[in-house]
């Protein structure tokens, strides 16, 4: 069973059923993303993810755009090799990228290992890098190009018809992207916006080095983990990596509440669960908690921790942060989780039980408490009203 798909200028070709629906499915999650007001570097990581899960033969992909000087910036990649032979084509001004924004129309390299003299300094990074084609789209506005989506690709060859009539409706829907909040003067918007873009992505690296360096990851983990954060406390990828690069710690109390800050980004250990106390202790003080508030709250995230060093795998990861009137604090670890139901309070261990008052104590402290294993481990995510009653007064 197959199905029409293309324009005006390819009437009649056809796709495949499952490749189709694999289409439509991208251009519906991407078109939700454009929703209100959206993200747009999470809109562009999504679309070159996509790219890679959709083109036949590519293994990566990448998107630079234009910022106010004319000149471009990587925007988003699907990985952090891709990302950075991204960065080293627009530094070095030499590949594919680079020729297809100047002339506009699409450019491509099938074959990597055969000399060429375009670009011998790209074609070797490259290859470094395990790739060995090429192929660059032009991201235009009219007869404006804007940007460019680079494909890269794990073997030799052009891409066959249907893969560059996909790849070239990718590039388009980045351009939708882009423009979602333009005008009638448009020029100007645009320039705006990709500005804003240009400034998001240099706070994101940021970002990820914080993550990165706190947290004991990779950068594609980093950055995988920035993502997620961002989605766990709400806020946007650009606002979350703004709260992280701004490195809150030492922030006074009786700031605006209604800005996202990051308090701690920290790895623990055994060794280290005195030195993580004191300074959750610290963080949460400099918030204006009274001392009562301060003891319950570094009591609960402890118990947590603690936990996590002797069910998860010996170490965990921490994230504290506040948001609103609302403190909260998210635990990582390796561990499988837990066995037993957890969705209500539980009852007090009696004083022969040998476990089970940690995650007792935490419901007595905290105004919530959710719990989530999946593969890669177990998280547990507190929150603390910064207008919490004490502990010592609840029922």
């Amino acid at each position: 069973m197959t199905m029409r798909v293309g324009d005006d200028h390819d009437r009649g070709t056809t796709l495949d059923t499952a490749p189709g629906q694999a289409v439509a499915q991208t251009l519906m999650d991407l078109s939700d993303l454009l929703i209100a007001d959206y993200d747009v570097m999470d809109f562009l990581h999504l679309l070159t993810q996509r790219c890679v899960e959709l083109l036949p033969g590519v293994r990566a992909a990448g998107i630079t755009v234009t910022d106010q000087r004319g000149g471009l910036r990587v925007m988003a990649a699907s990985s952090e090799p891709a990302h950075l032979l991204e960065l080293f084509e627009t530094e070095t001004e030499e590949g594919p990228c680079i020729a297809c924004y100047v002339r506009g129309t699409p450019v491509t390299d099938p074959d990597l290992d055969e000399r060429d003299p375009r670009w011998p300094r790209f074609a070797a990074r490259a290859r470094r890098d395990g790739f060995r084609a090429a192929h660059a789209l032009p991201v235009r506005l009219r007869d404006e190009v804007i940007g460019v989506l680079h494909l890269l690709s794990a073997r030799p060859g052009p891409l066959d018809d249907a893969t560059a009539r996909t790849a070239r409706a990718l590039a388009n829907t980045a351009t939708l992207g882009l423009l979602q909040h333009r005008a009638v003067e448009y020029r100007q918007i645009l320039a705006e916006q990709l500005q804003h873009a240009v400034t998001s992505r240099v706070l994101i690296e940021r970002a990820k080095g914080v993550i990165a360096e706190h947290l004991d990851l990779g950068m594609a983990a980093a950055f995988d983990e920035l993502r997620r954060f961002a989605r766990q406390a709400g806020h946007r990828l650009v606002d979350v990596a703004e709260a992280v690069d701004a490195g809150d710690f030492d922030g006074p109390q009786g700031t605006d509440r209604r800005r996202l800050r990051v308090l701690i980004v920290q790895r623990f250990s055994f060794d280290t669960l005195g030195l993580l106390r004191d300074g959750i202790s610290a963080a949460v003080q400099r918030r204006g908690l009274r001392a009562e508030q301060v003891y319950e709250f570094v009591l609960a995230v402890h118990e947590a921790a603690t936990n996590a060093v002797v069910h998860g795998g010996g170490d965990g990861r921490l994230l504290l942060w506040l948001a609103g009137k609302d403190l909260y604090a998210e635990i990582s670890d390796h561990g499988t989780g837990f066995d037993e139901d957890h969705g209500g309070v539980p009852a007090r261990p009696s004083p022969e039980a040998r476990g089970g008052r940690g995650l007792w104590l935490i419901r007595q402290v905290c105004a919530g408490l959710h719990i989530h294993t999946g593969a890669t481990g177990t998280r547990l995510l507190l929150r603390y009203p910064l207008d919490s009653p004490l502990a010592t007064g609840r029922q």
